[in-house]
């Protein structure tokens, strides 16, 4: 209740891009499980066709990314945020049309430049249109609202994918044309509500024109990133990689085990959100942060006592490591997304956030590669101590950061301050 009420007590505009991102999320969750199914079994395509899809979605991310944090800094919210959602729309919608290889390569272009910009705007635009006390809030709902509604497309997508009275292209068809229909919405949602202005020239620090270079001159900022780095490799970049691939290949759990595991993290990401993080306002995000790395360690100390056992007593560890890794995974998204924007003036505010949304594509990357790497060294103990490392360095880096970054409280006493704020 008391998470509701801080939400509607957000500005008009951050409550609709909370909104309207959640309907785009669950036109994501409806494809996302099923690129490889639909490019090879659907279309005939050989399987080089989606690891080249998939691996040039996310070099293309990279300068997506890039692009749209520049033209945040330059341009007003209410065409940034459009543009990037109508980019996305295409580029899901031409994966429809992908019955040829270059088609497929294409739209994973297209679609990897856009998304990531789509990331980097709305980012950005909760940063513009609620106050530093607002923030954590307006991140800990779009955090939330997207967990439930990917969780939900995807339910809705094996649905759709086994729809009677379509052939198996036309379902596919169906799917990706809602999934790009929901971009389309948030684009035409978002124009008349962002602001409209054109964001500062000067940088509020001391006159530096707004650039890449100036966000990495910042020692926090910098900081900042590789915490956030750190813990997506232990955590978001493990979850469907190194977690189940040492628990299978020990033989502590199965199939069905791996989907409970899967079913307590969407559930325990929403509830942390809505049910928990309002009550954690009394702590500084630094030092929450830094409770996130010790879940870290914990939970990889968890999956390795699970390595050593079967049947229920391995089910039993690693649910516990799963719901370590959950709550810590989401506190560290919304809590340094608002550290990030609270520490850059408007002027960086685009570029500082297509830098978050590179880090984060990065350890979606490095995680899996990771895992593949060390899972076969000492039976997967290696890969373990090394996640429990990083999540220990993570940890002593945000430590370190407390004394850097501005003063601050998580969010005001009542719901009338923040209204008041707002």
């Amino acid at each position: 209740m008391k998470g509701l009420k801080r939400i509607a007590a957000l500005p008009r505009a951050a409550r609709l891009l909370i909104a309207t991102n959640g309907i785009s999320a669950l036109g994501a969750g409806m494809v996302m499980p099923f690129l490889w199914i639909y490019l090879t079994e659907v279309r005939h395509l050989p399987t080089w066709v989606p690891a080249a899809t998939l691996a040039v979605q996310a070099f293309a991310a990279v300068f997506g990314g890039l692009a749209y944090g520049a033209l945040l800094d330059r341009l007003p919210y209410n065409v940034v945020v459009p543009l990037s959602n109508v980019n996305a729309g295409i580029g899901t919608l031409l994966f429809a049309f992908a019955g040829q290889a270059w088609v497929a390569v294409t739209a994973a272009v297209v679609f990897g430049f856009g998304i990531s910009g789509v990331g980097t705007a709305v980012r950005a635009a909760y940063g513009a249109t609620t106050t530093p006390e607002q923030r954590e809030t307006a991140y800990s709902a779009d955090y939330g609202v997207l967990n439930v509604a990917m969780g939900i497309g995807v339910i809705l997508g094996g649905v759709f994918a086994a729809l009677a009275f379509l052939s198996p292209v036309g379902r596919y068809f169906l799917m990706y044309s809602i999934d790009a229909a929901t971009f389309f919405v948030m684009a035409v949602a978002t124009v008349k509500v962002l602001p409209n202005r054109v964001h500062h020239k000067e940088s509020q620090a001391g006159g530096v024109r707004g650039s890449y270079r100036a966000v990495l001159r910042q020692p926090a900022l910098l900081a900042l990133l590789a915490v956030l780095l750190l813990s997506a490799l232990v955590s978001f970049g493990q979850f469907r990689a190194g977690l189940p691939g040492y628990l299978t290949q020990t033989g502590a759990i199965t199939a069905s085990g791996l989907s409970f595991a899967f079913a307590v993290n969407i559930i325990l990401c929403a509830v942390v959100q809505f049910a928990v993080m309002p009550h954690l306002e009394r702590f500084s995000r630094t030092l929450l942060v830094a409770g996130s790395g010790v879940m870290f360690a914990a939970c990889w100390v968890f999956v390795l006592l699970a390595g050593g056992h079967t049947g229920m007593t391995a089910l039993v560890l690693a649910t516990v490591a799963v719901i370590l890794l959950s709550i810590g995974e989401s506190l560290v998204v919304p809590l340094l997304t608002t550290l990030l924007n609270n520490a850059v003036g408007e002027d960086l505010r685009g570029r500082a956030n297509a830098l978050f949304s590179i880090t984060l594509s990065t350890s979606a990357v490095i995680g899996p590669s990771l895992a593949g790497a060390l899972l076969p060294f000492g039976s997967g103990a290696v890969f373990v101590g090394v996640m429990i490392a990083l999540s220990v360095v993570a940890t002593v880096l945000v430590l370190g950061l407390r004394r850097t970054l501005p003063a601050e409280r998580a969010v005001p006493e009542t719901v009338e301050e923040m209204e008041a704020a707002a």
